[in-house]
C-alpha cells in the first residue's frame, strides 16, 4: 500500500477519535448540568413546575447528543469495513492511546469465576 494512503487514514482516524472525545465531552457535560438541574431547584425550594421546560429541553440535547455518539460509532465501525476493503494495514484502535476496537477477549481483564462457598 502506497505510503500516501496510509498517512491520509491515519489522518482520518485521528479525526475520527477527536469527534469521537468531542461528542463524548460534550455528552458528559450536558449530562452534569440535567443533573445539576433539579438539585438546584430543589435547594432553592422552588415548585416542582419551575424549570420543567428547560429540563425538557436539556434532556432533548442530551438525546440528541446520544444520538450523534452513536452515529458516530456506525461511522468508525463503516471506515473499518473501507480498511478491510482497501487492504489499508492499520487498526483504527491503535493510534495514539486508544485500546484496540473493540477489545478482544483476551485483551478484556475477566473476573474470577463464582463458586459457592458454603451451601446454606
Amino acid at each position: 500500500m502506497p505510503k500516501h494512503r496510509r498517512e491520509v487514514a491515519i489522518q482520518v482516524a485521528r479525526s475520527l477519535y477527536a469527534s469521537e472525545d468531542a461528542i463524548d465531552a460534550a455528552l458528559s457535560q450536558v449530562a452534569t448540568f440535567v443533573a445539576q438541574m433539579p438539585a438546584a431547584r430543589q435547594d432553592a425550594k422552588f415548585a416542582a413546575s419551575v424549570g420543567q421546560d428547560a429540563m425538557a429541553q436539556a434532556v432533548a440535547a442530551l438525546t440528541a447528543l446520544n444520538n450523534a455518539r452513536e452515529a458516530m460509532v456506525k461511522a468508525h465501525d463503516a471506515l473499518a469495513e473501507v480498511r478491510d476493503q482497501f487492504g489499508i494495514p492499520m487498526n483504527f484502535g491503535h493510534i495514539g492511546d486508544k485500546p484496540a476496537y473493540p477489545p478482544k477477549q483476551s485483551q478484556v481483564d475477566m473476573p474470577a469465576p463464582l463458586s459457592l462457598v458454603s451451601a446454606a
